[in-house]
């Protein structure tokens, strides 16, 4: 019998399911802790535990993962420099948009095409140099973007060749991953794409690691944003095509899982909750690009929200405030059941009362096992130094540095770039603590509890009362802007008083009637995914006045999606006339690699007709589908004639050709 063994990495949980891709039917399945410090263990160990599989039934890999997404939203990844040509520096000022753009460092280079993509100003290569020998020594990678290289990429091709002649950091360019003519959004992308490289690339090394070891000579393939798959060398190049692959992946999983053809599929994890919306049977794709917390960029994917709420969130609480996520941390319950130093620390702490207003004084650093070639301060490597033999909580790490206070660490730089990881309180320890969950070290639980609610001045109860009502509200708040969304995007984020009223009374526990019934309820069933799933979104769902559906498999819904993902390969073609005041005297198509000119549309199209096919079969037939089938799609825009009674004037045809089929030739699994 051949086998798709589907795998999904998450922030917290590693899981492997063994898929009959024949008829559908999961045969195997297991979920292991993600090991950070080195993701091929958590890997190798999850397909380990797929009982009476052997290594010869596997015909194909498909991985999925929150990685991206999770990095994206905590703000974890490398120091980039943005290479923009042609950007007017001036306009992105006066609109605010120069900190969307979230570089490290940014160099304006002189070179421009038009919206024909005729050159009115050259590259100028001499200031792309100085930039890059001014900033090679201070980043991890460079992201090139050229303002109109949607419609002529040649500047942004001849400056990637420039800077890897001067630097061996990885170089991005924004035309390679998104066609938006959004350049604002390209650039975004790139440089998110430069600072994913390094941190997927230790989990695509992992799993390339993890099934070889276990003897697997299968493919490997990588779940997209949009619920296709990949090659694991297009992932290496394009770590941002991987944002939203989990929340993707748990959509195709769902209907895999349930039957249904129309849901909000919210998957809650260990860093992030994802709502989706389930159409026909496949998620809905964003027409403007997949957007995770504030970045926005220009990558296809599922229309997605979202936000950094799952089971190990951070959770902070001092008098004035109590707060949960963005940011993960590792689970105290779970730290103190690995390491018993840990217990013992934190049962001194609650033991000795001891305080910090401004600090949470629970939580401990761990060492990631970070490469000796990572770029570190003395200060940083000090830090390192003092956590080689094990975790330490805040306050005596900054004693071991010899900081007088615990303000004084500096540990951000450390933690993004996954060199530091933190252990805090989070909703899972809230489980514990309630006695609603007990896989962990339940006392470490309660004594980290009691520390915090110490800290808030208010008794154990009530701050547990308090967190658990703030994680459902946290979870249901994103319920309903997803649902929002699909009337109105900027509704959706919107933080109105009537909004904020509206959303708080929808939620509330005591729900008044007079003189006003105000609530939102959610008619799409809820189908809830992800191993914290039955601890929370139920009671989600509730509020909502909504049905929920928590499938057997729940916790594993991502790698059932991953191993039921097809190949989608879709490119596009865009065909203009060229007017001038006799008249139209051409026409030019820009593909995705290049610009041509024609002098009649009956050449132009001729050539989009031969060329899109062709080019969509290829790329599907590279990215592992044998024998794809291209679906044509054309979309004409015309515009009205001055004159009455004549026709219109042909702006543009867009035309977008898509390879489909299914990985390594397996049949599509029925429902």
């Amino acid at each position: 019998m051949s086998l798709v063994l589907g795998i999904d990495t998450g922030g917290t949980h590693t899981d492997a399911v063994a898929l009959d891709p024949a008829t559908g039917a999961v045969v195997a399945w297991h979920k292991t802790p993600t090991t950070h410090a080195n993701l091929a263990l958590g890997i190798s160990a999850a397909i380990s535990g797929l009982q009476g599989i052997a290594p010869s039934q596997v015909s194909l890999v498909t991985l999925s993962t929150t990685l991206a997404t999770n990095a994206a939203i905590e703000g974890l990844g490398g120091r980039v420099c943005a290479l923009l040509i042609g950007y007017d520096e001036a306009m992105l000022r006066r609109y605010g948009l120069l900190h969307r753009i979230h570089a490290a460092a940014l160099e304006f280079i002189p070179g421009r095409h038009d919206v024909f993509g005729e050159e009115r100003t050259p590259l100028d290569e001499d200031a792309l140099r100085r930039a890059v020998e001014r900033q090679r020594a201070h980043v991890d990678a460079f992201a090139l973007s050229s303002y109109l290289a949607v419609r002529n990429p040649e500047h942004e091709l001849r400056a990637a060749e420039v800077v890897a002649e001067l630097t061996d950091r990885p170089v991005v360019t924004g035309g390679a991953i998104g066609r938006s003519l959004d350049s604002v959004r390209r650039a975004t992308t790139a440089v998110l794409n430069a600072r994913l490289i390094p941190h997927v690339e230790r989990l695509l090394t992992a799993i390339d690691r993890g099934v070889t070891q276990r003897g697997i000579a299968a493919p490997v393939t990588v779940v997209r944003g949009d619920g296709a798959v990949m090659p694991l060398a297009y992932a290496r190049a394009r770590p941002v095509e991987t944002l939203l692959s989990g929340p993707a992946a748990s959509a195709v999983g769902a209907h895999r899982l349930t039957g249904r053809d129309a849901a909000l599929v919210v998957d809650m994890g260990g860093t992030t909750t994802d709502v989706a919306l389930l159409r026909d049977g496949r998620p809905k794709i964003s027409d403007q690009g997949a957007a995770i917390s504030d970045w926005r960029t220009a990558v296809r994917a599922a229309d997605v929200r979202s936000f950094g709420i799952g089971g190990d969130s951070r959770i902070l609480a001092d008098p004035l405030d109590l707060s949960v996520g963005p940011q993960r941390v590792e689970p105290l319950s779970a730290a103190a059941g690995a390491d018993p130093t840990v217990a013992e620390a934190l049962a001194r702490i609650d033991r000795d009362n001891v305080t910090h207003r401004l600090v949470p004084v629970w939580e401990f650093l761990a060492v990631n096992g970070a490469s000796d070639n990572a770029v570190r301060s003395s200060a940083e490597q000090e830090v390192c130094n003092a956590l080689l033999e094990g975790p330490l909580d805040v306050s005596t790490l900054a004693k071991r540095v010899g900081l007088a206070d615990a303000r004084l660490l500096n540990l951000r730089s450390l933690v993004a770039r996954g060199l530091v990881r933190r252990i805090g309180l989070t909703p899972t320890d809230v489980l514990h603590a309630r006695g609603e969950f007990q896989g962990f070290d339940v006392e470490s639980a309660v004594r980290a509890c009691r520390v915090a609610a110490r800290e808030s001045r208010v008794d154990l109860e009530t701050f547990l009362g308090r967190t658990h009502e703030l994680v459902i509200r946290h979870l249901g708040e994103g319920v309903l802007r997803r649902a929002v969304a699909e009337f109105d995007h900027r509704a959706s984020e919107a933080d109105d008083r009537l909004g904020r009223f509206l959303i708080d009374r929808s939620l509330s526990r005591r729900h008044r009637r007079d003189p006003l019934d105000a609530r939102l309820a959610i008619t799409d069933p809820i189908v809830a995914l992800g191993a914290p799933a039955r601890a929370w979104l139920p009671k989600v769902a509730e509020r909502l006045h909504a049905q929920s559906h928590v499938p057997e498999l729940a916790g594993v819904a991502s790698a059932v999606g991953a191993a039921s993902s097809q190949v989608v390969e879709q490119v596009e073609f865009l065909l203009r006339p060229l007017y001038a005041r006799s008249g139209v005297t051409g026409y030019v198509v820009h593909g995705p690699a290049e610009r041509r000119r024609f002098a009649s549309i009956a050449a132009a199209r001729a050539y989009i007709e031969q060329a899109g096919p062709a080019l969509a079969r290829s790329r599907a037939l590279t990215a592992g589908a044998p024998e794809p089938h291209v679906a044509q799609t054309e979309h004409s825009w015309d515009a009205p004639s001055e004159n009455p009674g004549e026709s219109g004037y042909l702006m543009e045809t867009r035309f977008t050709f898509t390879g489909i089929g299914q990985p390594d030739g397996q049949p599509c699994p029925p429902l």
